[in-house]
């Protein structure tokens, strides 16, 4: 077989994602690691926050909306010591005031839910390559 699947990442990464959605962890998972990215999945901002003292990510995937510290928070805590990590919000209950604070925060994309894995998976693409300065 000479020609990459369509779902094959053009650019394995490291991807960190937060969701307390159980089926959008599992879909992701299964997704991303698929397509031959490195997968850490955790279901709390406190438990992507530890995640992220630990080790390095090229993308951070969050869900806006979780139980404690929520996804922008994340975000916010998460660039006080790697500015340039990229990120994509994605929620089930977008609002323009969520939109607008995910801009004022730099994400990479801001995705809502239900979302198409052929489109996750290219936004993960554009997001890596920015994230290694390719984009």
């Amino acid at each position: 077989m000479t020609s990459a699947s369509p779902t094959a990442a053009r650019v394995p990464g490291r991807i960190l994602v937060i969701d307390d959605d159980k089926s959008a962890r599992l879909l992701l998972d299964r997704v991303l690691t698929r397509a031959g990215h490195q997968v850490v999945i955790v279901d709390t901002g406190e438990q992507g926050l530890e995640a992220l003292q630990r080790q390095s990510y090229d993308l951070i995937i969050t869900d806006k909306n979780l139980p404690g510290i929520d996804g922008l928070e994340v975000l916010r805590q998460a660039r006080a010591t790697n500015p340039k990590l990229q990120a994509i919000i994605i929620t089930g209950f977008p609002t323009p005031e969520t939109k607008s604070s995910a801009r004022e925060l730099g994400v990479f994309s801001y995705v809502t839910k239900p979302f198409g894995i052929l489109d996750i998976l290219g936004t993960c693409d554009g997001a890596i390559r920015a994230a290694r300065g390719e984009g």
